[in-house]
């Protein structure tokens, strides 16, 4: 605690206990004499200054701020300031007393539980995203067959696995598009053209399985399936979009089938319900998949 005179010129202390002297590692002969703004630094907060000035100058019975006060060695603390009026008999204010309690660790503590809420909320978020992938991959994925089924899944799985690696080495800030399509393609022969672009987790997790979808496509279907056949993916960024282009050259002529294959049923899922983009498909030579993607803030980097 300290007591204060507003009497004098700038209200300085005029009594300190040990607690306080304690607490900001000053003698009582630095103190004694002196305002209390001695506390306060660069990281001192003005609205709790100016709360402080305006409550003292309306003479109020109670004043109670917490602001950033410093020590005599520049360590800072959370001061939960609490000061009242001390009046003589007619009524005029003849001292402050203020005390001085250090909520540094509740502070901390607050400050915790919200990084833990926001770090629950993303983590709901990440897993939701990576849910409704798995929904999609179970509701597309042919049950014909239950060997192919399980290899099916399991591979479309392992390509989840694959981003959410790439992501936790990044600290999950997001992963570059070109290491997305080299993930899923190996060494196939995939030549990539387009800006360096680091992808959110957001959009990263479905592109990878776009991705996948599209060279398994391609190795079982399309350019791919022989040795003179190349893939070309173009991507261009947009304020609004993401824009990529999927291009097999030296695969044989696709006719449009009746009904699509699983793998760009899968895509077009994707693309359209959870992603709400756009997709084309162009069957004849060079077989080609359009992607158009909306853009959230800082979806893209």
């Amino acid at each position: 605690m300290v007591v204060s005179d507003p009497r004098q010129p700038d209200n300085p202390i005029v009594l300190a206990n040990q607690a306080f002297l304690d607490l900001t590692g000053y003698s009582a002969e630095e103190v004694i004499g002196c305002n209390c703004r001695f506390l306060q630094g660069s990281g001192t907060a003005p609205e709790a200054i100016e709360a402080v000035r305006q409550g003292l100058a309306a003479d109020e019975h109670f004043i109670t701020v917490e602001m950033l006060n410093y020590r005599k060695d520049g360590s800072t603390f959370w001061n939960q300031l609490s000061i009242s009026p001390v009046h003589d008999a007619r009524g005029r204010t003849i001292y402050y007393f203020a005390s001085q309690k250090d909520v540094s660790a509740q502070r901390r503590a607050e400050e915790l539980e919200a990084v833990e809420r926001l770090l629950l909320m993303e983590v709901d978020h990440r897993a939701m995203n990576a849910l409704a992938l798995v929904e999609s991959i179970l509701s597309l994925t042919r049950a014909d067959d239950v060997n192919r089924y399980s290899d099916s899944v399991k591979r479309r799985i392992s390509a989840i696995a694959r981003v959410h690696r790439l992501l936790a080495h990044t600290s999950w800030g997001g992963a570059p598009i070109e290491q997305l399509i080299t993930e899923e393609a190996g060494d196939a022969r995939v030549v990539m053209h387009g800006p360096s672009t680091l992808i959110s987790p957001r959009l990263a997790q479905p592109l990878a399985i776009i991705f996948h979808e599209l060279v398994s496509n391609a190795i079982q279907h399309g350019a791919l399936l022989n040795n003179r056949g190349t893939v070309e993916v173009d991507w261009g960024v947009r304020p609004d979009r993401l824009t990529v282009q999927w291009q097999e050259h030296g695969a044989h002529v696709r006719s449009p089938p009746s009904v699509m294959g699983l793998g760009l049923s899968l895509v077009h899922s994707i693309i359209e319900r959870q992603l709400s983009g756009d997709m084309s498909v162009t069957w004849a030579e060079p077989f080609a998949v359009q992607l158009a993607i909306p853009l959230h803030q800082q979806d893209v980097t």
